[in-house]
Parts: C-alpha cells; structure tokens; sequence
C-alpha cells in the first residue's frame, strides 16, 4: 500500500459517547486500527497503528533509560497512547484523559492532517496557535527553519 499524505483541517464533532469519527477521505491509513495519545504540544495524535513504533522511533530515537528527560518522555507518551480499532463509522474512542491534555470540553474538535499522521486540537487552542504564528511571521519561521536542514 502506498504512503498517503494526511493533510487539511477538518472540524469534527465527538458523538456522546467522546468518539471520533475519522473523516473518510483519510480513513484508508488506519484499515489495521489507530494510534491515539497525548502529543507534544498541547493536542493528541492519531497515527495508523502499524505506524506508531517507527514514527516514535524516528522522532525520538533510541532513548535512554538512564536519561532523566528520556525516561520521562518515554513514560509520557507510553502512557498516553491507546490502540484502538475503528469501528463500522469510522470512529475511535477518546479518553477522558486524552480529552483533558488536549483540552476538549464541548465535543468540538479540529482533525489537522500533519503528513503521516493526525492531530486533534481544540479549536481555541488551535486558533491561538495559527494566530501567534502569523503574528511572529510565518515566512520568518520558515526561514529559521531553512537554516537547520543541513
């Protein structure tokens, strides 16, 4: 199967039951389950579950566990991600836990498509975070950016 490329932003509505529904378009990854957990920044991710292990490898590398930051990150993200099956629509569950890292209150969600995987934001944090980038400038991001790919 070829590597599709998950992109745009999508508003979503949890059901009562707190379970998402991937949009169809970006269902075919995650024929074999999902990957969702707490993320670095104040979201969740939802990563093909096939693809959990090497996308935490090749973020991360090999971390040590005689590293105080490692180790915690390790158990961070460990314990943070759930595998889960979709079911007939499409859906995953998302813990309560999971709902609080991210900040979800009312049941509204925006799926973001980052490439290889997906991240589930509440929209006001989200907003937020556009709303500093485009203050600071994105070109200037870009720009800093430039001057690290080696």
């Amino acid at each position: 199967m070829q590597r599709r490329l998950l992109s745009g932003t999508y508003e979503c509505s949890l059901d009562n039951r707190f379970r998402l529904a991937i949009p169809a378009r970006l269902r075919e990854p995650f024929v074999a389950g999902a990957t969702v957990g707490w993320w670095i920044d104040e979201c969740l991710i939802v990563v093909p579950s096939v693809e959990w292990p090497s996308l935490i490898d090749r973020t991360f590398g090999t971390m040590s566990v005689l590293d105080d930051d490692a180790r915690e990150m390790s158990r961070f993200l460990g314990a943070g991600a759930f595998h889960h099956e979709l079911d007939r629509q499409g859906r995953i569950p998302l813990a309560s836990e999971l709902r609080e890292h991210a900040g979800v209150k009312d049941g509204k969600v925006k799926l973001v498509g980052v490439g290889e995987y997906l991240e589930v934001w509440d929209p006001g944090r989200l907003s937020d975070r556009f709303a500093e980038l485009r203050r600071e400038g994105v070109s200037a991001r870009a720009k800093r950016l430039a001057g690290r790919v080696t």
